[in-house]
């Protein structure tokens, strides 16, 4: 997911400029260094959540 809005944010604001690449691999970084801890720490959160309002058991 990281991969693909980073992607297509950058060419949304650059466009297909010569530096593109470039752009891309540095916000890619620094997406993938934030989402991995958040994605970590609050998916069982979110989850936990989810199935409290869905009347479900936690698994």
């Amino acid at each position: 997911m990281v991969f693909l809005m980073t992607f297509v944010i950058t060419l949304a604001n650059l466009g297909w400029v010569e530096h593109f690449i470039l752009a891309w691999a540095k916000s890619f970084t620094i997406a993938y260094v934030v989402a991995v801890p958040v994605i970590y720490f609050i998916a069982p959160v979110a989850r936990k959540i989810t199935h409290q309002i869905l009347g479900m058991p936690s698994v």
